[in-house]
């Protein structure tokens, strides 16, 4: 049995992410849809997400001065 889990549509993206990870599944999309899944079926795709510590963040943040 394949269990998918639809995240609550003000669910933050690293509590999704963080999620994921716990269950050790993917999260996918459609174009319309967003889940977390253990399988990726055909006509969805895997969405990658990159994370970043802090100070980087706060560095990619500021504007360029030009």
């Amino acid at each position: 049995m394949l269990t998918t889990q639809i995240p609550a549509a003000d669910a933050l993206l690293d509590e999704v992410v963080t999620a994921a990870k716990a269950a050790g599944m993917h999260i996918i999309g459609n174009g319309r849809r967003i889940v977390i899944s253990p399988v990726i079926p055909a006509g969805w795709i895997k969405l990658g997400v990159k994370v970043v510590n802090r100070q980087q963040a706060k560095l990619e943040a500021l504007p360029c001065a030009a």
